[in-house]
């Protein structure tokens, strides 16, 4: 029994030295208030106010404690009419200070006419969020005359004129009249305000002229089905991005000039257009002229060119109706969009095309920028689209922080479809390519909370499968494509010649290697891999289109003599991944490093500078388009054959080399009467 008390009492001093260590003392950070404290009026030759009648303030830990309560009434004349400050100061024990502002109204004293106007108190311009409750327009509002005393009671509000579904600025009038009549009107503004909770990005990147449904290729009409039902269902929300190289690709885009893709873009209702390396292949010139607002084409884009890191070499000045940035509004949200070329894809393009331009550091302008659209835009997004899709430059642009961060980043270039993120502190960074040749929209929803913070983002690439929106076409769309595709249908739709095998793109990057070869009277000749964009099938018949889609870039022929050793340095280096044919009779181990021999190739291999065929001998620009020879060739294996094949012995010239640019002429003669 004694070892029972013995331990009954042990537990008990246990419990109670856990109680006593567990009291600990409380820190009070919450400051007092006070309450009763409104706008008093004072008629000049009264008695003057006591400022603290029927004032209290309170404490949560030391109760009311209105006697520590101080008044700052210097900023008070009780001689002069007017308005003035009042402040009121009070501190608890634990140091708390809380401090409030009051208004003193000083009315002159009343005549034996009652000439004097009664004032206001409490007015003050109000905001409006779309969707809330209607604002109180009396409440706070007080309305008091020096003869007549509170007239509070006589107040009238016209808001009238406010549209309360409709973000804008409208007046809303304040009118009080006292017993003598006399009236005092005061005119606030209400801001009504869409706060938007998301925005629903949109994007595609390197759809080059994919116009067509083809396969997995979604095309224009169904694109645009998807997006203009977007916008309709969501106009304050979405917002629709390109990321570069839109144009060149397809007959049907390329046979304009890209001005199809232009006039469809416009009307899916494209917002932002940044810049490809493919948008110069035609000559820079020719795709900005479509932002000159002064423009005589009767095709203008109704978006802006976006590339803040293209400069003329040598210089930090861009191309003219090329921007840095595009500021998109969405209800109270306010979108900058940077345009970016990727680093170092000026080798990307034909040398004669982009030897005055040149891309400046990405990682840079797109932190630079995003600083000017902070401070200078007052924008609450950044996003930053890159035609490229190099990690570096990605992480790079991740890592901006403060004032110059980047809060969403697109790719393009590479054809890849991708949903990745960058890891930084905060928010992380939503990084985006959406494939090639229209195969996939890319889509980021962006979370914001009322103080238009970023909360979330879910980023995604939409297919044919992911909604059936994009399985179908729009009319009206579909309407504005027949309109190009009825001028060239024939171009389209008549089949030169059947493929009579199963040709890879490397089969036939040979192939026109030896087309190239033997268009220039060389001895040997080289294509790139990459010049070539698509392969044939079995019996596939072969059109003008096809060859646009196989061969796209408008390259030349261009021919130079190289001496031996130097020809082999290249074959050997595998430059370009390039297809090398040589003349009959002659191999790679046969060249003579002492001798030279006429070469041939396009002219974007041709014109690099790190390539030797521009320091050669004897450099001849044919001018010949090198799918022509194909078409040629084609046309010609036609004549006797229902189905083309790689090894069937090569026709250009009937007779002579003039035949070849005779038939040229026919087939560009040809082309001229259908776009008249």
């Amino acid at each position: 029994m004694k070892k029972i008390l013995q331990f009954t009492l042990l537990v008990l001093s246990l419990f109670l030295l856990v109680s006593c260590q567990s009291e600990q003392p409380i820190t009070d950070t919450v400051p007092p208030s006070i309450i009763g404290a409104t706008d008093i009026f004072y008629t000049i030759g009264q008695t003057p106010p006591n400022y603290l009648n029927n004032v209290t303030a309170i404490d949560n830990i030391d109760g009311v404690i209105t006697s520590s309560i101080i008044v700052d009434d210097s900023l008070v004349d009780l001689t002069t009419p007017g308005f003035y400050d009042l402040f009121y100061e009070v501190r608890d024990q634990a140091g708390n200070l809380y401090r409030k502002k009051i208004s003193v109204i000083v009315l002159e004293a009343p005549g034996e006419t009652d000439l004097e106007p009664p004032v206001f108190s409490g007015i003050s311009h109000l905001t409006y969020y779309v969707g809330e409750t209607l604002p109180n327009y009396l409440l706070g509002i007080a309305a008091y005359d020096a003869k007549d005393g509170n007239v509070s009671s006589r107040i009238t509000v016209d808001s009238s004129h406010v549209n309360y579904d409709e973000p804008g600025v409208y007046d809303v009038i304040y009118s009080v009249t006292d017993l003598s009549g006399n009236e005092t009107r005061i005119t606030i503004q209400v801001t009504v305000i869409l706060a938007i909770d998301h925005l629903r990005i949109y994007y595609l990147n390197d759809t080059h002229g994919a116009i067509l449904e083809n396969g997995n290729q979604l095309g224009l009409s169904n694109i645009g089905n998807f997006i203009l039902s977007e916008k309709a269902n969501y106009p304050n929300n979405t917002i629709f991005l390109a990321g570069g190289d839109m144009l060149q690709g397809s007959l049907l885009s390329n046979y304009f000039q890209g001005g199809s893709m232009i006039d469809l873009l416009n009307f899916i209702k494209l917002d932002s257009f940044t810049i490809g390396n493919h948008e110069f292949d035609w000559g820079l010139e020719t795709v900005t002229e479509y932002f000159n607002p002064d423009t005589q084409r009767t095709i203008k884009a109704n978006y802006p060119l976006l590339g803040a890191n293209v400069f003329f070499k040598g210089t930090t000045i861009r191309p003219d109706f090329i921007d840095a940035y595009q500021v998109i509004e969405r209800g109270n949200i306010k979108v900058g969009v940077i345009g970016l070329m990727g680093y170092g894809l000026e080798g990307s393009i034909a040398t004669a095309m982009v030897e005055d331009y040149e891309f400046a550091d990405p990682i840079y302008w797109a932190g630079y920028f995003a600083e000017v659209l902070r401070l200078e835009e007052e924008v609450d997004v950044v996003i930053a689209v890159v035609h490229g899709s190099s990690s570096f430059t990605n992480s790079g642009i991740g890592n901006h922080t403060g004032l110059k961060r980047i809060d969403a980043l697109f790719n393009g270039h590479s054809h890849q479809a991708y949903t990745e993120h960058h890891s930084r502190t905060g928010m992380n960074m939503p990084i985006i390519q959406s494939g090639g040749n229209g195969t996939h929209v890319g889509y980021l929803k962006i979370d914001f909370n009322r103080d238009k913070m970023i909360t979330g983002y879910i980023p995604s690439n939409l297919t044919g499968s992911s909604d059936q929106r994009l399985r179908q076409s729009n009319p009206e769309v579909t309407e504005l494509i027949n309109y190009y595709y009825d001028q060239i249908s024939d171009l389209i739709n008549l089949v030169i010649i059947k493929s009579g095998a199963n040709y890879s793109r490397s089969q036939l990057t040979e192939y026109m290697a030896e087309l190239i070869r033997m268009s220039g009277q060389a001895d040997i000749g080289f294509h790139n891999q990459g010049g070539t964009r698509a392969s044939l099938s079995f019996n596939q018949g072969i059109t003008v289109g096809t060859l646009y889609e196989i061969f796209p870039f408008d390259n030349k022929v261009k021919t130079a003599v190289l001496r031996g050793s130097i020809i082999k340095d290249f074959i050997s280096s595998g430059a370009d991944g390039s297809a090398t044919t040589y003349k009959e009779g002659l191999s790679f181990n046969q060249i003579q490093d002492h001798l030279y021999y006429k070469v041939a190739t396009n002219e974007y291999v041709f014109d690099k500078t790190n390539n030797p065929f521009i320091y050669g001998d004897d450099v001849i620009d044919t001018g010949i388009v090198i799918r022509d020879v194909l078409e040629t060739v084609l046309r010609n294996q036609a004549k006797s054959s229902e189905y083309f094949y790689i090894n069937t012995p090569i026709v250009i010239f009937s007779s002579s080399r003039f035949n070849l640019f005779t038939d040229m002429i026919i087939l560009e003669n040809a082309k001229n009467h259908l776009q008249s």
